[in-house]
């Protein structure tokens, strides 16, 4: 069954991956229980290699397992060591990747490729990869009709040089990219259940008015399969979700901000803090910095603070952006990417993603963006 997709497993900007260093294994050596992923590559390149490695959903990393070159015809093949259930990404020359999820028996898996970016795909022997290619055809449709034409609507104002356009756009895409992981969930429902592929659509779950569809996913899941490692990351993921849900007390943290000192969240406690979530290289995060520029200059010696947490890995470029587009409010980052605890333990897996914390330090609102913040903190210190 060949299906043609394009495999966004970069955020380029709104679904973010990160690339974690990764320890190479031997892919002709298979100790203990080898597994074989083979197939043909139609547009083979020189030297081509082939990268199977493991993916974990929650920080975003990939661990190499298995490297081999294929041969001039493009055919290739690797082997590698199974102990469960687990989320797999196979990279190609020419940037094209797959993602497999590899159950118990699916010992001789084929993944036929077009060899280039957003490229055709087969795969042959796991049932389950089947499904979370399904899943990755309907989110590419899903990212086409809802997510790009608000990005490009952003583009298009930033170049007109429309302020008002930007700051429409802007909520927009925020709205868009709401509805579009809406979307994703209720697939699951429909068309995954409790296959293993559903530890692959993690990624992209969002929470508050989704949990309780998500936490049936789970919990049918749990009955299904009540001992994989997999399972218990997903149980997690869901209770996280409630531990940060609107009405909930953010959880307390520590980070080191511009200059090395530490910042404590408690340490807040009497003003309103918006967390706002972003990264240098995000293009819609940087378009909603006037925004947050306005309603700091408005609010903020009312009592009002934001505190920007970055994705980062490299501190010279998150450093650079703050001085570039003078975001004159704290700044934090472990400068761990996508591996950030702090983005886990909000479970935040997109950006820019932001929630609005009350003097006592409840959170009281989520993915306010330009009117709509001003509207809330107008609202607010009218209150007060």
């Amino acid at each position: 069954m060949k299906y043609s997709l394009t495999f966004f497993l970069s955020i380029s900007i709104f679904l973010i991956f990160s690339c974690g260093e990764t320890a190479s294994e031997s892919a002709s050596e298979p100790k203990n229980n080898p597994y074989s992923i083979s197939g043909q590559v139609e547009n083979p390149v020189d030297s081509g290699i082939v990268t199977l490695s493991l993916f974990d959903p929650v920080t975003q990393k990939k661990t190499e397992l298995s490297t081999n070159m294929m041969d001039t015809s493009g055919h290739y093949q690797l082997s590698f060591d199974f102990t469960e259930p687990d989320l797999f990404r196979l990279d190609f020359p020419n940037r094209q990747s797959v993602m497999l999820v590899i159950g118990e028996g699916q010992k001789d898996i084929k993944v036929n490729v077009e060899g280039k970016r957003n490229g055709n795909v087969e795969i042959i022997g796991s049932e389950d990869s089947e499904k979370l290619l399904g899943y990755d055809i309907f989110r590419n449709d899903s990212n086409k009709r809802l997510i790009k034409p608000a990005y490009d609507a952003m583009r298009a104002a930033t170049d007109k040089g429309d302020t008002q356009g930007e700051v429409e756009a802007v909520q927009a895409y925020g709205k868009a990219s709401y509805e579009h992981r809406k979307e994703l969930i209720d697939y699951s429902m429909d068309n995954i259940g409790n296959s293993i592929a559903l530890y692959g659509t993690m990624l992209r779950w969002t929470g508050d008015d989704e949990v309780e569809k998500l936490e049936k996913l789970v919990k049918d899941f749990e009955k299904a399969h009540p001992n994989l490692t997999m399972t218990s990351v997903m149980v997690d993921k869901v209770a996280r979700y409630k531990k940060v849900a609107i009405g909930a007390i953010a959880p307390d943290f520590t980070l080191a901000d511009t200059s090395g000192n530490n910042l404590n969240l408690n340490d807040l406690k009497g003003k309103y803090t918006l967390l706002d979530f972003w990264a240098s290289w995000c293009s819609p995060c940087l378009l909603q910095v006037p925004d947050l520029k306005e309603a700091y200059g408005m609010y903020h010696e009312k009592g009002f603070e934001i505190v920007g947490v970055s994705v980062d890995s490299k501190g010279d470029r998150w450093k650079k952006a703050i001085n570039k587009y003078e975001m004159n409010w704290p700044h934090v980052s472990d400068l761990k990417g996508w591996g950030s605890e702090i983005a886990a333990d909000y479970n935040v897996t997109f950006i820019p993603f932001n929630m609005l914390i009350d003097s006592e330090g409840k959170i009281i609102a989520k993915n306010l963006h330009s009117k709509e913040l001003q509207g809330k903190l107008a609202e607010l210190f009218s209150e007060g």
